[in-house]
């Protein structure tokens, strides 16, 4: 029985998305008598993995597992690799304070990360990335050798001491940047690691519009050439790897980019298989995004923050303590409802962000990137106040995973904002996302090469021979006047989706608008699912991911009606508040 599905099978519940960590089994057996029903003819070019996102948590699937001496498919939607989420980052990723007197540790980052997830964090996953991650950061990031990168973090000129920074909700300075772009450099040597490994094929402009499902077990892709439209199916005898980033981009003010990075598509794709995804609700909102009417928001890092910047209301009284001790290094969830609260107080609808009393030198070379955006809009960050807004920033949830990376259907691996670890909880601590994805991208790719990832393969190997060729391929119609009007019918859906999550699912909701959301969004997602069917096309493509993931999201807030995290229930919170003064 071969599937390629286009709606949604069956939702996981809430209370099984928030208590749902360890799969176990995840995978069920392969019998003796399932290897010899089926004869296999898969093409040897075929038995790969095929990774699906270029950004670093596929990189790091696709190195690690190139270095196993599986053959690998690196596919990314861009003309150009480096075109992903990761490429955005701003402030860095976790490394470790070797300092004796700061007195830092594996045990001091898992607190951190559990007081900044709202107690909701899994405790398996978060210690698997406090043991693994520095490991895996010298192996991946820091390795002279040339086989994977070698990234020129900032350093100590004079000792060659790698810098480390401190962040908001961190309680030691451990994370290692490049000036304001660390996402950037990260992702050219990374990338460039890929695209020189002889065991990795780099695809360009491709998309995934489906799953290829055979009894079950995930065989390989569909994928669409972006440039002629085509749609061919790809098998994949040791799996595939869902690593093309989270949905911020469904939500009409976004720190994400452009593009097909953050529409939500893993968890697209998962759902419409079947795939268990847990915690969409939790969608964390970043504090601090430039507000420049008519612009696109522009992300003003956390390390802001972490050096000394000043949130301050409409008459520039500082107000961050007025909703946590901590202030500015509250974490994000408090600091964005922060914002958002007082911004309500400004006609104009925003509040400040103030670095002016720190060294101009020091801010000029430490945020070269920020420095330049701003004053290419007049703004003088050593001098002016910078008016910001929350906007959509990260996925807590997403395709539920266990610690090697695998999903609840067999073949079927996530990592990156794509998954649901278990590490964020209701809310992600700052700069844990980069190493987030180096550690379960490295995972999967062990996991795949191991004796038990061998014995997935071998299934997959057969059932992929034995369904080749049950996908048939879709030749594009070129450029008609059906699909440019169904194109321009998608980007207004998306728009008003977009909206709709804004309003209703944002940084503040209601049971009542998360429960409208949730209503619209299917309707939209019927929508779409028919402008895709009719004629698929990028745009067709990108509003059908996004309605797909957007109707999980606001149907998770809805079920869920506990306040937690990034999950802000206002009539929650009100109810809570009520029976506390009764009591």
């Amino acid at each position: 029985m071969l599937r390629v599905l286009s709606k949604p099978v069956g939702r996981t519940t809430v209370a099984a998305a928030s208590r749902w960590s360890k799969l176990t089994p995840l995978l069920p057996s392969v019998t003796t008598t399932a290897r010899n029903i089926f004869s296999s003819s898969l093409p040897e070019e075929s038995n790969r993995l095929i990774v699906i996102g270029s950004g670093v948590a596929g990189c790091s699937a696709a190195l690690v597992a190139a270095e196993h001496g599986l053959s690998v498919t690196l596919l990314t939607a861009g003309s150009n690799i480096v075109d992903n989420n990761s490429n955005w980052a701003q402030g860095g990723i976790i490394y470790e304070n070797t300092d004796p007197e700061i007195g830092d540790s594996a045990q001091a980052l898992e607190r951190d990360i559990h007081v900044a997830g709202a107690g909701l964090c899994d405790s398996s996953a978060v210690e698997k990335l406090a043991a693994e991650g520095p490991n895996r950061v010298r192996q991946l990031l820091l390795d002279p050798s040339g086989t994977f990168a070698n990234v020129p973090f900032d350093a100590d000129p004079v000792t060659g001491k790698l810098s480390v920074c401190l962040e908001a909700s961190h309680s030691a300075a451990r994370i290692l940047y490049y000036a304001d772009s660390s996402g950037a450099v990260i992702t050219e040597h990374i990338t460039a690691a890929a695209v020189r490994h002889p065991n990795i094929n780099v695809m360009r402009e491709s998309v995934v519009t489906d799953l290829c499902v055979a009894d079950g077990t995930c065989v390989g892709v569909q994928r669409m050439d972006t440039v002629t439209g085509g749609i061919v199916p790809m098998m994949a005898g040791k799996g595939v790897v869902l690593a093309s980033g989270g949905l911020g981009s469904i939500y009409e003010h976004t720190t994400n980019p452009p593009g097909f990075n953050a529409l939500g598509s893993s968890v697209a794709l998962a759902t419409r298989i079947g795939a268990q995804t847990a915690d969409l609700e939790y969608v964390q909102f970043h504090p601090t995004s430039l507000y420049i009417p008519g612009e696109a928001r522009f992300l003003l890092t956390e390390a802001l923050r972490g050096e000394g910047a000043i949130l301050r209301d409409k008459d520039g009284r500082a107000f961050a303590k007025d909703f946590h001790p901590d202030g500015e290094l509250a974490p994000r969830d408090v600091v964005a409802r922060g914002v958002f609260a007082e911004a309500k107080n400004n006609p104009n609808g925003h509040v400040y962000l103030d670095v002016s009393h720190l060294d101009a030198t020091f801010l000029k070379s430490r945020f070269p990137t920020i420095n330049k955006h701003l004053s290419a809009r007049g703004i003088d960050m050593t001098s002016d106040f910078m008016p910001v807004v929350p906007a959509s920033h990260y996925t807590c949830g997403g395709v539920s995973s266990d610690l090697h990376g695998r999903t609840t259907v067999p073949g079927l691996y996530v990592a990156g904002e794509a998954a649901r670890t278990g590490l964020h909880g209701g809310n992600r601590l700052a700069s844990t996302s980069l190493l987030e994805g180096l550690v379960w991208g490295a995972s999967v790719a062990d996991f795949v090469a191991s004796e038990e990832g061998q014995e997935v393969s071998h299934s997959l190997h057969t059932l992929a021979g034995k369904n080749i060729n049950a996908w048939p391929e879709h030749q594009s119609k070129g450029v008609n006047p059906e699909a440019m009007q169904n194109s321009e019918a998608a980007s207004t859906l998306l728009s008003q989706l977009r909206r709709t999550m804004w309003d209703n699912v944002g940084v503040e909701r209601t049971s009542d608008s998360t429960a409208f959301a949730a209503e619209t969004l299917k309707e939209m997602q019927e929508e779409a699912e028919e402008l895709f069917q009719r004629t698929p096309t990028t745009a067709t493509v990108a509003v059908r991911d996004a309605a797909c993931a957007g109707e999980a999201v606001a149907t998770a807030a809805n079920l869920n009606k506990t306040s937690a995290g990034a999950h802000y229930v206002v009539d929650a919170i009100e109810k809570d508040e009520i029976l506390s003064a009764a009591s």
